[in-house]
C-alpha cells in the first residue's frame, strides 16, 4: 500500500466497516485456540494467588502435626 493510498481512503470515508462486514466463519472446523482476555487472566492470576496461600497455610499446619517437638528430640534415657 502506498502512502498516499492510506491517506486517500481517509478522505473519502472507505475504511473498514463492521456493520458492513457479511464474513460468515464456519467455526466448527476452526481448531485455533481462542484469545485469552484481561478480565481471564485475572482470573486466572486471583486462582493461582488463593492456592498459593492455600499451600503456605497447609504446610504451616503440617508442620504443627507431624514437625515434632522438643522432647521427641532428646535422648532417651537407660
Amino acid at each position: 500500500m502506498q502512502l498516499f493510498e492510506f491517506f486517500d481512503s481517509l478522505d473519502n470515508n472507505t475504511r473498514y466497516d463492521h456493520t458492513q462486514d457479511k464474513t460468515v466463519y464456519d467455526m466448527t472446523k476452526d481448531t485455533r485456540k481462542s484469545r485469552l482476555t484481561l478480565q481471564m487472566i485475572n482470573g486466572l492470576r486471583e486462582t493461582m494467588q488463593k492456592r498459593r496461600e492455600e499451600q503456605r497455610e497447609d504446610r504451616a499446619l503440617y508442620q504443627k502435626m507431624y514437625g515434632g517437638s522438643v522432647t521427641d528430640n532428646a535422648e532417651p534415657t537407660l
